[in-house]
């Protein structure tokens, strides 16, 4: 593993999964419902701790569907995080 990628794991992991979800919505932004926002602090969990994501709702109903759209921005979140990261090396 070369240093650059060393570096940007590191700085990646380095900010906790509140810490990037709180940048993500502090900013303005379409506003967003609680299941949303659980699903893209679930997938932040899962990238930077190893958290398992749990499947808290009924499938087929909006609270799902919610979720999984916020799981989908959690990702992308912690991807473009890791982009800039590698950037900054």
């Amino acid at each position: 593993m070369s240093a650059a990628t060393i570096t940007s794991i590191t700085l990646a992991t380095a900010m906790t999964a509140y810490e990037l979800f709180s940048a993500a919505f502090s900013v303005p932004r379409d506003p967003r419902s609680p299941a949303y926002k659980q699903g893209v602090l679930a997938a932040l969990k899962f990238r930077i701790e190893g958290r398992r994501i749990l499947k808290p709702y009924e499938a087929g109903t909006a609270e799902d569907d919610a979720y999984y759209a916020g799981i989908a921005e959690g990702h992308a979140i912690w991807r473009r995080t890791q982009a800039e990261s590698a950037g900054a090396a």
